[in-house]
């Protein structure tokens, strides 16, 4: 009898509970992606959207938004509806906040943005300012900060952009994309002791009129990743970078009034395991501060990039600093003269390649191959000189049948310093092995 009790008091329990479901219409509603873009919006304007928005339930909740507004479509009259539109998304439980909103100085951001409790992931860009923080700034859920061309100037005293960083207690991952005009009022110091990933990147190379050469540190004891594309600095007081896994650096050598100072930089990537040195002023950057290069002993893959005519003789340096260096992948083998404008001959600099004798490098990667005569000549060097190499791979960038045919049997010839060599060459369509 007992348990007929039983099951008659848990159906009831389900009833009630189905009935009460019924009555209640404000079951929580989860949408996966909101955003607004004029480029394809066709259901009216940012008005209407944002009057659409505000028209939902409270218990619609949005887990990502993105909103695009450019200079075109978009006017200072609007900028309150850009932030009730901010209000309102980020009261619904928003994850993942995406802005792109060209505008002028006048703008500001709801201080709401700063206090958010569940962004996980922000973007703000582009062109607008920040210039205050508010003091009870906090986002406690923030892993990922992307600013695209923002521009921090502190009107309160302080700095607006360390008040940032720190308002985020597990940040993770920083973005920053920068014009090459914009000077930021800021302490220019990149300080957070559990950021893993860090990114600087200049939008290009073109114009540097106006740029801040300005020093800059680095006190990030937990990176992981780094990617620096910057004007070469005054000088890098602080840099700590004792976790460094990976790093990508394109620094361009500008001779402008000769004061920068790089050591502690080249000092600091001591511990990195993957290095990638982009364009070749990177390069130049190592051979003028050899003093500063550091034994690299962690450091088993190194990409550097080639151009035509360009000297090598920071080469052996990097190998020589690297001793348990496996793999070698160079961006496009461009030939080096010997500077007399011979290109069947190789740069004086590398004594014909007699510095790989004692390299130990196991796999070398090249990219970019087309099969030119100075690019043969240079491989034929390597195969010659590399005692450890167990693996050649080249990628290829030919058209033609007949002249792939010719670049492998030109290959098969070549004498290989490593019994274990084997060459591999990989084409757009096809692949093969030598």
């Amino acid at each position: 009898m007992s348990e007929i009790v039983r099951v008659q008091e848990i159906v009831s329990k389900l009833w009630n509970l189905n009935i009460a479901s019924k009555k209640s219409p404000n079951r929580v509603t989860i949408i996966s992606n909101v955003g607004y873009n004029p480029s394809f919006e066709t259901n009216g304007s940012f008005k209407d959207f944002v009057s659409r928005l505000l028209a939902r339930r409270d218990s619609y909740r949005i887990r990502r938004f993105s909103l695009k507004l450019r200079s075109l479509e978009f006017d200072s009259a609007k900028y309150h509806l850009v932030n009730e539109c901010l209000r309102n998304v980020l009261n619904r439980g928003v994850l993942d906040l995406e802005l792109d909103i060209n505008v002028n100085e006048v703008y500001k951001l709801p201080f709401e943005v700063f206090t958010c409790k569940k962004v996980v992931k922000l973007k703000l860009g582009s062109d607008f300012v920040i210039d205050n923080i508010p003091k009870n700034a906090l986002l406690p859920a923030l892993k990922t900060l992307f600013l695209d061309k923002v521009r921090f100037i502190d009107k309160s005293g302080g700095c607006a952009f360390t008040r940032l960083v720190s308002a985020c207690p597990v940040l993770e991952d920083l973005v920053i994309y920068r014009n090459n005009r914009e000077d930021w009022e800021w302490s220019r110091i990149v300080s957070s002791k559990i950021l893993k990933k860090l990114t600087i990147r200049r939008e290009d190379w073109e114009d540097l009129d106006g740029s801040s050469y300005e020093s800059i540190s680095f006190d990030t004891p937990s990176l992981e990743y780094f990617e620096y594309f910057d004007v070469l600095r005054d000088g890098y007081p602080v840099v700590d970078l004792k976790s460094l896994v990976e790093a990508k650096l394109e620094l361009p050598l500008f001779m402008v009034g000769d004061t920068y100072d790089v050591k502690n930089l080249i000092k600091g990537l001591e511990n990195v395991q993957i290095l990638s040195l982009g364009v070749v002023d990177t390069m130049q950057v190592f051979c003028f501060f050899e003093e500063a290069v550091p034994v690299f002993e962690n450091l088993f893959h190194l990409s550097l990039s080639t151009e035509v005519d360009f000297c090598w003789n920071v080469l052996p340096i990097l190998l020589e600093k690297s001793p348990n260096l496996k793999t070698l992948t160079i961006q496009a083998l461009h030939y080096t003269t010997n500077h007399y404008g011979d290109e069947n001959t190789v740069c004086d600099c590398l004594e014909v390649y007699s510095f790989l004798s004692s390299c130990h490098i196991e796999v070398l990667k090249i990219t970019q191959f087309k099969g030119d005569i100075g690019e043969m000549v240079q491989i034929k060097h390597i195969l010659e000189k590399l005692p450890s190499l167990e693996l050649l791979e080249i990628h290829g960038q030919v058209k033609g049948d007949d002249k792939k045919l010719q670049i492998m049997l030109d290959l098969l010839m070549f004498e290989r310093a490593s019994s274990e060599c084997k060459v591999e060459v990989k084409f757009p369509v096809c692949f093969a092995s030598a």
